[in-house]
């Protein structure tokens, strides 16, 4: 047993001065392991392509309906006279900004209007150079006036001409903005290209989903009233098969009857309007072979529901 452990004390000083046995000893090992974790993975590579993350959905989003919006033809400008600043452009936009704009930004244009106590953030420092949006330039004011500024109390002003947008842009930029940004012929291009400005422009109405809804629930509202009438009526036969027997899709034919009102004419009239739904299975054929006498009967009995 003595010679067995001097063996193994032997083994290992020859390993401490030879790293390279050492490694080549314990490489076969490491190698094994690294082929069953690479094996492990193909074998379930499929699995893993397959994950799915939902993803995070912020608790802001908000939906909106649209604004009520009557139609309008917005008139056209042209850019070269209308980027130059006038006597008349800045005598007109100096009407709209003391309309529109003083109650925020000030009658300075430094903010700080009666309008602008507890808005955040608030309302623009013209006078300031720092912290502008959308930059100084003609073009640059042009479309935040008629886009606003999202996170702001800054609304779209795009119910103003484009005349009028430009002028209260040269306005503020003539009295309040130190050494304004000039805008290029291609930044202008744009804006003409962005808002057709030298085509002009038919803006057509728009009213918001809720509220048509409401609408076209008040358009059916009569015939509406009309077919639960019948239908009431109907529930209150004591022989309802002498019209039943006759419909293959009661609901759709009281519709149909209801929307037509030209069956109640005549006999023949409603054996009309039978033929021109047959293929739409609402009525039954059997209509069609009644004689003069069985036909009128059910006319008779149809006009009870519907008057």
């Amino acid at each position: 047993m003595k010679e067995f452990f001097e063996q193994i004390k032997e083994k290992v000083e020859e390993l401490k001065n030879n790293p390279a046995t050492s490694f080549g000893l314990i490489f076969p090992y490491f190698l094994v392991i690294g082929l069953i974790i690479g094996l492990y993975f193909i074998s379930n590579l499929e699995f893993v392509s397959r994950q799915k993350f939902n993803p995070a959905l912020l608790d802001t989003v908000k939906v909106m309906d649209l604004t009520l919006q009557e139609s309008k033809i917005v008139p056209p400008v042209d850019l070269n006279k209308i980027k130059i600043e006038t006597q008349d452009l800045l005598a007109e936009g100096e009407t709209i900004y003391k309309t529109n704009c003083a109650s925020c930004h000030g009658e300075t244009g430094a903010g700080g209007g009666p309008a602008s106590v507890g808005m955040n953030p608030a309302p623009r420092n013209f006078t300031s150079k720092d912290g502008w949006k959308n930059g100084t330039k003609l073009s640059n004011i042009y479309t935040t006036l008629q886009e606003g500024i999202a996170g702001s109390a800054m609304i779209a002003y795009d119910f103003l001409k484009p005349q009028e947008k430009f002028a209260v842009a040269h306005y503020i930029r003539k009295n309040f903005i130190p050494e304004p940004e000039a805008d290029s012929e291609d930044d202008l291009k744009s804006l003409d290209a962005l808002y057709n400005l030298s085509a002009g422009t038919f803006v057509p109405a728009q009213i918001p989903v809720v509220a048509a809804e409401k609408l076209k629930l008040n358009d059916y509202s009569v015939e509406i009233t009309k077919f639960n009438n019948a239908v009431k009526k109907f529930n209150d036969l004591k022989n309802k098969n002498a019209i039943d027997a006759y419909l293959i899709n009661r609901n759709a034919a009281f519709m149909l009857l209801v929307k037509d009102s030209n069956w109640k004419q005549s006999a023949s009239s409603f054996k009309n309007l039978v033929l021109k739904n047959l293929e739409n299975n609402v009525f039954s054929p059997k209509i069609v072979s009644l004689n003069d006498k069985e036909l009128s009967q059910l006319h008779s009995n149809l006009l009870l529901l519907f008057n």
